[in-house]
């Protein structure tokens, strides 16, 4: 009896020091949230620069996802969830997934047009084409404001995600700033095909930045659909998972497998296609249960 009052004290005082702990770290999730504002913003500043600015921008953008997905789950860890985290949080992604996106994709588009000088001193369909680009932050402020008074939207969402669209915007100089040897499959296919290989790929890799995203022919409606898809009430799966078991998560597992042996392949390459396929896989299984629903009904 004696050993097992000892065996409660020291729980007890445990669960004490942990509360105290866990009480004056609260403010991380905040401080994380205002890290993932503070790279949208430099992404923004960078974006703006052009040229070489664009690659430190996606970069940023990056950074800023990964800071997206901790300020959560440091959130849930510390047991810190607040309506000013939650306020916060959306505040943050305005900045890091809808302006900083936005002033890359109005450097993308300068490029393709090939102009230079002053905004104000463009033509008017340069103009339109580059004010265009305010469609991501436009569609991103009005994703955000649905997402929070949604309560739906907790373990599946209705459009596509900002930091989705953020993440294919800022691919893009990234795949622009690529060469073949970048790819460590280069390497190994060059060692064991043919002597042909190096040109193919570098053809290919080329053919990819100037003729794709060196287009405006391609960006401005990449812009423009994506964007409103961010706003579109097509249901998409989230990678949020409330168990960890993969019957009750299977298209969560398969689809986080194909994104990561696409990663390894392609490198930054696969970010638009896996974008792409996370639309697509959306879509088809919003068609699947549309049709299962009717089924059942009739």
């Amino acid at each position: 009896m004696v050993l097992y009052l000892q065996v409660e004290k020291l729980n007890l005082h445990n669960d004490k020091t942990m509360s105290r702990i866990t009480s004056k770290l609260k403010f991380l999730p905040s401080m994380i949230t205002c890290t993932s504002a503070l790279c949208g913003t430099l992404a923004t500043f960078m974006a703006l620069s052009g040229d070489k600015g664009l690659v430190y921008a996606s970069y940023f953008i990056l950074f800023a996802s990964i800071c997206d997905f901790c300020d959560g789950f440091v959130a849930r860890l510390l047991h810190a969830q607040s309506e000013l985290g939650k306020q916060l949080d959306s505040l943050a992604d305005a900045i890091s997934f809808g302006v900083a996106p936005t002033a890359i994709m109005f450097g993308l588009l300068r490029q393709a047009l090939r102009v230079n000088g002053a905004f104000w001193t463009l033509d008017s369909s340069q103009i339109f084409i580059l004010v265009c680009s305010c469609f991501i932050v436009i569609c991103s402020v009005l994703r955000l404001a649905k997402f929070n008074i949604d309560p739906e939207q907790a373990y599946g969402f209705k459009g596509l995600p900002t930091p989705a669209c953020a993440l294919l915007v800022a691919s893009i100089p990234l795949i622009d700033a690529m060469v073949p040897e970048d790819f460590w499959i280069y390497t190994v296919a060059h060692a064991l095909f043919n002597a042909d290989f190096p040109f193919k790929a570098t053809m290919a890799l080329i053919g990819i930045q100037v003729f794709a995203f060196g287009s405006v022919k391609l960006l401005l409606p990449m812009c423009i659909f994506f964007s409103l898809l961010m706003v579109s009430n097509l249901p998409m799966f989230s990678l949020k998972m409330k168990s960890y078991k993969y019957k009750d998560n299977r298209l969560v597992y398969n689809f986080l497998i194909f994104a990561v042996i696409a990663l390894i392949v392609l490198q930054w390459i696969a970010v638009p296609l896996i974008i792409f396929a996370y639309v697509v896989v959306s879509f088809v299984r919003w068609l699947f249960n549309r049709k299962k629903t009717a089924t059942v009904e009739h």
